[in-house]
């Protein structure tokens, strides 16, 4: 018999507008359209069109309810051009229990006699009760990633009020075997903002297995339909925008209004602030937060409360740094009660806050958190962390250009507020006291370049060129070729316009590609800031392509912005304010982590490394003084007041985790072991 039972996993992952994942086990079917009424005669425990512990009707799929399903589903086939009266179907789907079955999806894998797939039909229902098919055929394939069957279609029937009606699935799926895999990717535009994915494991179809299953995976349907509605209310509660449910037609699908489509389009600017709202632990977190701040570290501060009271945060005596906060409202403690340290954060965005000195107080903060982590209780919380199930997040293409475009993309007149003509968005190197930023970005280019020795004769690829400021000073001073690759259409366009306004079009050449999709072979890599959007999963795969495209005798310089090796475990099973709004997807890695993602998938090693993360400190400042004294014009490019409190806060926090060195950022020359191009010799410290 081909039919079988398969139990495994249901996962779902949702990244935008919230984060959301949650997974749990299943239980599923695979039948043989022709072994259906033989399984209905040799099984006491499974009924066709009749009770049974699991049960299988007619009216439970496509066509009508008066035929057999196998009859049905050949002839919706054969309806659209697939010959399908020779053909093997297995159906995927869940079993009545109870009397009841809801089915998401039920997949329809069609062989013909040779045993090639001819075609999958995705049967897409919702809680509506409406149904819709979607046949992929050979039309419809696209590359696949693996050994599997890979297809993509526009979206054609409201499924989730929690998704709009403009997007389109991705389905990822291999032959049913001795195991089984299904990935759904919904993409909205260059996003991805869901997934899931199914597994499972095959068992044979007996009453002996049907029993065990009902008592493993009771009311299976029932656990469906009521996880749907779980999970709907914790996506309600997480403030997920609601979409208005369109007409249904069967013959063609959901039909979206005019309106329902507008709900589709995006805004410029980044994600809004979350909404507040009452919580009762308000007072709670009120009363310890002002406990908790009574021996600051590293400074002292003020909080002015909206009924004009002040309390005093330490003396002149706890440390040099001082600010003033003024609370403006009660959705301050809000927040934070309903958000933790994000909605600390989102506090900031929404004015319910102020500081006279943002950065020092950050810094107190910062340094008085630390002080507090170290000491019992609060020293038990990362070893419970660490023990957290963290499901794996790489960075995916689309996934990549989506979060490379949200920031990036914002507009290269933003950006040209506040950065140095160069247009460089990364840490500067000062080498002496008052030197201009301008200055300490060359500086910081020229110590690369000498670092990785590159000349005239040097092909280089830079991976995540931004504006094209390193590849048009490596190209000026050093006289080598650059490709510059990158994700932002805005940022290739302008650093394209520059490149040929400094009549280096002959040597640079800037292109729109995933450094996974490069080919070629360049004797010298750079990437500045680039590895934080990779992801922890997405090491390895970062590596072992920098090592494919490396040529022999090659040298790669990385800059990369670091967390402590120590905080790996808590940073990447939870959140922050920076990932949540500013750079989604983001993930600053440790040293170590670098190093065994070498290890694991590269010939790659460490020569020589630096951190330069101080110096953040100082770019980043005049990155904020630069942004907050041409906020006027920030204003008339179309930005509103609360973005400019978002980009104020984003600097003011990481110039406080760098001057506090809880970030680092690494300068590293990486190359592979007997390589004779290397210095024989210590080099002496740069002094230029």
């Amino acid at each position: 018999m081909r039919s079988a039972i398969y139990t495994g996993t249901l996962i779902h992952a949702r990244r935008t507008p919230a984060e959301h994942v949650f997974r749990y086990p299943v239980v599923f079917y695979a039948l043989d359209l022709d072994e259906i009424p033989e399984l209905d005669r040799r099984l006491k425990l499974f009924g066709y069109n009749r009770p049974g512990l699991v049960s299988l009707r007619d009216s439970d799929h496509l066509g009508d309810p008066a035929r057999p399903v196998a009859e049905n589903i050949r002839a919706h086939l054969a309806e659209r051009g697939v010959p399908a009266d020779d053909a093997r179907i297995t159906m995927l789907t869940n079993l009545r229990v109870a009397g009841y079955v809801f089915n998401p999806v039920s997949f329809f894998y069609v062989h013909g006699p040779d045993g090639e797939l001819r075609c999958v039909l995705a049967e897409v229902s919702n809680t509506f009760g409406e149904r819709l098919p979607y046949l992929l055929t050979d039309e419809q394939r696209i590359e696949p990633l693996k050994d599997e069957h890979a297809f993509r279609h526009d979206k054609r029937m409201h499924v989730s009020p929690f998704f709009p009606l403009d997007q389109e699935y991705v389905f990822r799926m291999g032959e049913p075997g001795d195991t089984v895999n299904i990935r759904i990717d919904v993409l909205q535009g260059d996003e991805r903002p869901f997934w899931a994915q199914l597994t499972g494991t095959r068992h044979d179809l007996t009453d002996g297995q049907l029993a065990r299953a009902a008592a493993r995976y009771p009311l299976m349907p029932l656990q469906v339909i009521s996880l749907i509605h779980v999970e709907a209310l914790r996506l309600r509660r997480k403030r997920v925008p609601f979409h208005r449910k369109p007409r249904f037609v069967p013959s063609e699908g959901s039909v979206a209004a005019a309106h329902d489509q507008a709900e589709g389009t995006r805004s410029r600017g980044l994600r809004p602030v979350e909404p507040t709202g009452r919580s009762p632990l308000s007072p709670v977190v009120k009363a310890l937060a002002m406990r908790g701040l009574r021996h600051p570290v590293g400074g002292w501060f003020e909080v002015e409360m909206p009924d004009g009271t002040v309390h005093l945060m330490g003396s002149p005596e706890s440390g040099p740094r001082h600010a003033r906060i003024t609370v403006t409202g009660k959705d301050f403690f809000r927040r934070i009660a309903r958000r933790g340290r994000v909605g600390f954060g989102e506090a900031y965005q929404a004015g319910d806050w102020t500081a006279d000195d943002l950065p020092a107080f950050l810094e107190i903060l910062a340094l008085t958190a630390e002080d507090v982590r170290r000491r019992p209780p609060a020293s038990l919380v990362p070893a419970a962390i660490s023990k957290r199930p963290r499901l794996p997040n790489p960075a995916d293409l689309i996934r990549a250009r989506r979060d490379v475009r949200y920031h990036y993309d914002l507009g290269n007149d933003l950006y040209e507020v506040f950065l140095d003509p160069s247009m460089t968005y990364s840490c500067a190197y000062f080498e002496h006291a008052g030197q201009s930023l301008e200055d300490a970005q060359q500086a910081k280019y020229r110590r690369l370049c000498e670092k990785l020795r590159i000349g005239p004769e040097h092909h280089v690829l830079e991976v995540g060129c931004g504006w094209g400021g390193f590849a048009m000073h490596a190209a000026r001073e050093r006289g080598c070729r650059v490709t510059g690759i990158t994700l932002s259409t805005e940022q290739a366009a302008e650093a394209r316009r520059r490149v040929e306004q400094a009549g280096l079009a002959d040597q640079v050449d800037i292109v729109i590609c995933d450094y996974r999709q490069m080919q070629g072979s360049y004797d010298r890599i750079v990437s500045i800031e680039m590895i934080e959007a990779v992801g922890y999963d997405g090491l390895p795969t970062y590596f072992a392509n920098l090592d494919r495209l490396l040529a022999p005798g090659g040298v790669i310089g990385i800059q990369a912005i670091t967390v402590p090796d120590q905080r790996l475990e808590r940073y990447r099973r939870g959140t922050d304010w920076i990932r949540e709004y500013i750079f989604p997807g983001a993930f600053c890695p440790p040293l170590t982590s670098m190093v065994d993602a070498m290890r694991t998938s590269s010939e790659l090693q460490v020569e020589g490394i630096e951190n330069i993360g101080i110096h953040y400190a100082d770019t980043l400042r005049l990155w904020r003084e630069r942004f907050m004294s041409r906020a006027d014009e920030v204003r008339d490019l179309g930005f509103t007041d609360e973005f400019i409190r978002t980009w104020e806060f984003y600097l003011a926090f990481c110039e406080a985790g760098f001057r506090t060195r809880a970030l680092g950022d690494l300068q590293m020359v990486i190359s592979r072991a007997y390589n004779g191009t290397l210095p024989q010799w210590p080099e002496e410290r740069l002094a230029l």
